[in-house]
């Protein structure tokens, strides 16, 4: 019986150092001056596990952040897919950002608040729950098609 006691406090110790899975959500309302909150996001969002670095814009407006990251090898319209879903999570998340860079070896993908508010008919500050922005995004990409992109191609 003491044995049997000893495993299930051992269990049970060793469950309570478990890392759980990252959310994001936890830090909704942090600044981009925050640089703790802004690569915790990074760490739980799409594509973290090609994350590199931040960089912070907190000078001068418009306040931004640009993500450095590492060739994720993927097609370009999934990368394009995964950078629009990350840049709305930042702009919901951090209610000062207003410019959101993702900087991939090859390319660079830049959103503003006010046109990705735009593009997807909502003010990001509203949304109050993960899944609520899940739903928002899932309806808005699946909308998009090869010649219907976020990006304008030149």
């Amino acid at each position: 019986m003491k044995r049997f006691c000893l495993l299930l406090v051992l269990v049970i110790s060793l469950a309570g150092c478990m890392n759980p899975e990252p959310d994001a959500f936890e830090y909704k309302g942090s600044k981009v001056g925050d640089n703790a909150a802004v690569v915790g996001i990074a760490g739980s969002l799409p594509l973290h596990e090609c994350y590199r670095s931040v960089e912070l814009q907190t000078k001068k407006r418009p306040y931004g952040l640009t993500v450095r990251y590492e060739d994720p090898g993927m097609e370009r319209a999934e990368q394009e897919h995964l950078a629009i879903r990350n840049a709305a999570a930042y702009f919901t998340l951090i209610p000062n950002a207003e410019i959101v860079r993702f900087a991939f070896p090859n390319r660079t993908y830049a959103f503003s608040r006010p046109e990705m508010e735009a593009w997807f008919g909502t003010d990001f500050s509203n949304i109050r729950h993960e899944k609520e922005l899940q739903q928002l995004m899932n309806q808005k990409l699946e909308q998009l098609d090869s010649k219907d992109s976020y990006f304008r191609r030149v």
